[in-house]
């Protein structure tokens, strides 16, 4: 009994150890690569909605030379991110400010999040290289609670009968809802300019 315990544990060891994005062959991305253009100042712009995406969440710095996100991302409350949005909008010593010449980034919709779903993928669920090491996170397996939250991603939308703000999974593209002052959750910036 031992012994096939042992063997079954190690046969497994390979699925456990595997990191990164995991995509299936049988499906048809919903975000390919042509559907947006890379830009080297650390964004993307998506051919279909036109809008301007930031390439990594605030506290992870875009990398033009190996074209993906390094550092650490910031998990922030709601309040606080809505104040760090209108620093990088407002501050000229905000590292962020004018990034790729856009004077007005914002927290985008649950509606825009979801158009970067790529339901062909999870962990992430997201173009790989249009976000390239921006979300290396995840959450438990049931997708609630315990784990990284930093793989949930800040919306200005909330629903209308509580206080609470509707975030974006980037993990396997569902959304979950949680009070402002609950997690410290990512945030992804977009633009309309």
């Amino acid at each position: 009994m031992k012994k096939l315990t042992t063997s079954i544990l190690l046969s497994l060891m390979p699925i456990v150890g595997m990191a990164g994005q995991q995509c299936s062959i049988d499906l048809q991305k919903s975000a390919p690569n042509v559907r947006y253009a890379f830009n080297s100042n650390g964004t993307i712009k998506d051919k279909v909605t036109g809008l301007t995406w930031m390439r990594c969440p605030l506290g992870k710095k875009w990398n033009s030379t190996n074209q993906r996100c390094d550092g650490e991302g910031t998990g922030m409350f709601w309040q606080a991110a809505l104040n760090e949005v209108q620093s990088i909008n407002q501050s000229q010593n905000h590292a962020l400010y004018h990034l790729a010449g856009k004077s007005e980034w914002r927290m985008p919709s649950v509606k825009e999040l979801m158009t970067l779903a790529e339901h062909a993928c999870m962990k992430p669920a997201l173009n790989s290289k249009a976000f390239a090491n921006a979300f290396p996170y995840s959450t438990n397996e049931e997708g609630y609670g315990a784990g990284d939250v930093r793989s949930y991603v800040w919306s200005n939308s909330h629903i209308q009968s509580t206080s609470e703000i509707i975030l974006f999974d980037v993990r396997n593209a569902e959304v979950v809802s949680y009070g402002p002052t609950m997690l410290e959750a990512s945030v992804l910036l977009v633009s309309d300019q």
